[in-house]
């Protein structure tokens, strides 16, 4: 890489030099090979894919003789160029190593999920089979099953319901007279109404809602206790305990009592 001449000879070495072969062994099982994966009907095939496979192991086993071999027959000098030839020693760990892993694969094996072959075979007839005869037939292989298409008829929305939120239903005013007689009226023409919004969990609707009760100001949600609450909620009909779970009263006084200060 660094345009040495001795890396470039140790390069060139590779290819042209005795053990050219070892190189263009690695070159062919790792780089060209694997070319053919490029082709669809190639690389989907499961005996094609295990085959290259082999063949790339062969190549990387390539890579470190070139690696090792190569670098190490020509040294910088001259009077230490020699050619490789295995020992015992070498040829017993590479056969060493190739035994080792299949005895690791063997104790693998052992565990292998064990599956009748009876069972495969009843199973390929059962259901092998049947496609095989709709593919002869042109026929498609799956089924779309027709679907019931469930109607539902939308029912028009009514005074009660608004959003969400009932509005208080015509029959309570009694329930809505008890309610006021404990919190108090509002009177428009000596009193201003508050903004109940400012409530957490009252909203405009829910705001409109206590306005049609007859609630404008903090002080009347202030004086709420849970028998105000009760009546609200059998009034509203709507997320029922959220009034006083939220404290309401306990925020209007709060509320209230910073109108007042300014």
């Amino acid at each position: 890489y660094s345009g040495v001449e001795y890396e470039q000879y140790a390069f060139l070495n590779r290819a042209t030099g005795p053990y050219w072969w070892a190189y263009w062994a690695m070159m062919s099982c790792n780089v060209f090979s694997p070319q053919f994966m490029w082709f669809k009907k190639l690389r989907t095939s499961i005996m094609f894919s295990f085959f290259i496979s082999i063949v790339v192991n062969i190549g990387m086993w390539f890579e470190r003789f070139v690696i090792i071999v190569t670098s190490l027959h020509r040294d910088y000098l001259p009077s230490s160029w020699t050619m490789f030839s295995p020992t015992f020693v070498d040829i017993g760990i590479f056969i060493g190593t190739i035994g080792f892993f299949f005895v690791l694969f063997l104790l693998y094996a052992r565990t292998f999920p064990v599956i009748a072959q009876a069972e495969v075979k009843s199973i390929l007839k059962s259901s092998g089979e049947r496609y095989k005869k709709l593919r002869e037939a042109g026929k498609p292989l799956y089924k779309i099953e027709k679907m019931n298409v469930l109607t539902v008829k939308e029912e028009p929305i009514t005074d009660d319901v608004l959003m969400g939120e009932v509005v208080p239903a015509k029959d309570n005013d009694q329930s809505v007279s008890e309610l006021l007689s404990s919190i108090g009226t509002f009177d428009s023409a000596t009193q201003k109404p508050d903004d109940l919004k400012k409530i957490k969990g009252v909203g405009p609707q829910m705001e409109a809602t206590l306005n049609d009760i007859g609630i404008f100001t903090f002080a009347q949600v202030g004086r709420m206790t849970k028998r105000e609450y009760d009546l609200l909620d059998s009034i509203t009909e709507s997320f029922p305990g959220r009034a006083q779970r939220d404290d309401w009263a306990g925020q209007a006084r709060l509320l209230s009592s910073k109108n007042t200060n300014k």
